[in-house]
């Protein structure tokens, strides 16, 4: 699990996500009856066709059902509101996944709300959302829940450390800042236009999910810090992160973009879903 490139420890997501599919099969196996998801999908975007293909290989390899509903990018959004809500009415369907973004003249929280907590395992609805900020889910939100299996399996202590997260988003910024508070642990959250090198550079640990390609660059952390980098997006048809692969030189521990947490927040989605069919 633990490489080295220079100074830095990079975190092998694929090895941690391999291990939770695994304790997943065994629970599937278990629970004697077939679980589903379906994945919403709107429009042409290569991150989110990568993901969506990923999620579903690793839904057959741990004996779940998926199904991929795809609309047209210039879908109506109150035809997509009828649309998704027969998807969740249907008695036959344990979870249900909006693949965000959406087009901009759809409003995505609209959308998301129409998704009851008990099948929706990405945490992004209203009601699940605020179940998991009044402290009552037995779920995290996947990239949450990802940091947490970082934290953990490589013995990172978070409390009484200057902790930054970059980006106030619904997938990463928001769930991962609602954590750290549940835990009463101290950090700041900074959006993109903000000074982020003020705060960076005296930063211990760093969680960036802006979507912004080397947002972070070497000159701007300290020695020893510890990077998580969520910042998915698509550059000259590669995947890269917000954090610079330069940043290795000077880091403690790099959760990079790919290879990082993408394919651990996978993992966590699907335990979330066997979760919600105890």
């Amino acid at each position: 699990m633990k490489q080295k490139i220079n100074k830095a420890i990079i975190v092998d997501g694929k090895e941690i996500a391999n291990e939770i599919k695994n304790s997943l099969k065994e629970k599937i196996s278990k629970l004697g009856k077939k679980s589903n998801i379906v994945f919403v999908s709107v429009g042409e975007n290569l991150v989110t066709n990568k993901f969506v293909n990923l999620k579903q290989k690793f839904a057959d390899e741990i004996g779940v059902e998926s199904f991929i509903k795809k609309f047209l990018g210039d879908i109506l959004e109150k035809d997509l509101k009828k649309e998704v809500k027969k998807i969740v009415l249907d008695k036959n369907i344990n979870g249900v996944v909006i693949q965000l973004p959406l087009p901009s003249h759809i409003n995505s929280e609209t959308i998301l709300n129409l998704i009851p907590k008990e099948k929706d395992p990405d945490v992004l609805g209203k009601d699940a959302l605020n179940f998991f900020e009044k402290r009552k889910s037995e779920i995290l939100p996947p990239v949450a829940g990802a940091v947490m299996e970082i934290f953990k399996r490589y013995k990172i202590e978070i409390e009484n450390k200057k902790i930054v997260i970059i980006g106030k988003g619904k997938l990463v910024g928001l769930p991962i800042s609602i954590w750290f508070s549940n835990q009463n642990i101290e950090h700041i959250t900074l959006e993109k236009g903000d000074d982020i090198l003020k705060h960076t550079k005296n930063a211990d640990i760093i969680i960036s999910g802006t979507g912004s390609v080397n947002l972070i660059k070497s000159e701007m952390i300290k020695n020893g810090v510890i990077l998580i980098d969520s910042g998915t997006s698509e550059l000259n048809g590669q995947i890269m992160g917000d954090i610079d692969r330069s940043c290795s030189e000077k880091a403690s521990l790099f959760s990079t973009i790919p290879g990082g947490i993408g394919p651990i927040t996978i993992a966590i989605l699907f335990k979330n879903l066997v979760m919600l069919q105890k």
